[in-house]
């Protein structure tokens, strides 16, 4: 039996830069990001999809805030489940539309299980929602929620971020990938829930997806892991002129590289960490590209190839 293969989608790719966030708009993503996978969706390669979910999120969350005494409140972690259901909603009928209805493809509502000591529960850093322009930004800083900046003076909202310790449906996706079934799972990187005596509950945090999107491909023992992102792959001094992509490289240059400061932990910091996460557990490959190069980085032409071997 073939091992799954595992693509985790960018959650702010389910909108272009300088574009408003639609429905719509999230449905012509999903469109244009799969059909270079046609071949394979459409094939019995048991394949895994997962997704982020910080602008969906961010704006369930705006939506909780302006109904207050309309509406009961819903904490984060529900926040997390619904957008997991609606992004599910969207890469579901786009699974179904590429392939005519012959694939089957179904949605897995993921709880991830952290630690409720987290130090990520006292140091909130993981962004969520829309930016903000200036004004607003320090209309919300003046009520207390902890914001992170751009240079332009933007803010954008930060949660707690718990590092991902099991996911707990991890054999339902196994058994339903076995059947031959296109998973979604671990959406935004799954909801987050304590242990206590036996019992889940439920955390307010956000779990970063690309941590739990490899936590569960190293569980699932998949074949490869593809972490899709808004640019070419990862760079060296990004930004500046002497920006340089790495095209194939291993866990001992990316660590070094990190601990220099070329990855932000708001940008490419946590898909840089589940690369090293995946290739080091399992010894596979993991690629890192954008979505219009999915197909070429699939057969390793593409974005930047994290090896075992390039280990040095």
């Amino acid at each position: 039996m073939s091992k799954p293969l595992v693509i985790s989608l960018g959650g702010n790719a389910f909108a272009r830069e300088g574009e408003d966030f639609t429905m719509s708009g999230q449905f012509s993503f999903a469109a244009a990001a799969l059909a270079p996978l046609a071949a394979i969706v459409d094939s019995d390669t048991q394949l895994l999809i997962t997704h982020g979910n910080g602008p969906q999120v961010g704006y369930i969350l705006t939506r909780v805030e302006e109904a207050l005494g309309k509406a009961y409140r819903l904490p984060l972690e529900v926040c997390v489940a619904e957008s997991e259901g609606e992004i599910g909603y969207v890469l579901q009928q786009t699974v179904h539309n590429l392939t005519g209805g012959r694939r089957p493809v179904a949605t897995v509502l993921t709880q991830v299980r952290v630690d409720s000591e987290d130090p990520g529960f006292s140091n909130p850093c993981k962004p969520v929602g829309p930016w903000f322009d200036a004004e607003q930004a320090a209309l919300l800083a003046t009520a207390g929620l902890p914001l992170v900046y751009d240079d332009s003076g933007r803010g954008r909202r930060v949660v707690a971020s718990p590092r991902p310790l099991q996911v707990i449906e991890a054999d339902v996706v196994r058994a339903m990938l076995e059947l031959g079934i296109v998973v979604v799972a671990a959406g935004g990187g799954g909801i987050p829930v304590v242990e206590t005596e036996g019992k889940l509950s439920g955390v307010e945090a956000v779990v970063d997806k690309d941590l739990a999107t490899a936590l569960l491909a190293t569980e699932l023992d998949a074949d490869g892991l593809v972490l899709v992102t808004g640019v070419a792959g990862v760079y060296k001094d990004f930004g500046r002129p002497s920006q340089r992509l790495l095209r194939d490289t291993g866990p001992a240059e990316l660590e070094a590289l990190a601990a220099a400061g070329h990855f932000p932990a708001g940008s490419m910091g946590p898909k840089v960490a589940a690369a090293i996460q995946y290739v080091r557990s399992t010894g596979r490959r993991a690629v890192i590209c954008q979505p219009e190069d999915l197909a070429p980085a699939l057969r390793g032409a593409a974005g930047t190839l994290v090896e075992a071997e390039g280990d040095v």
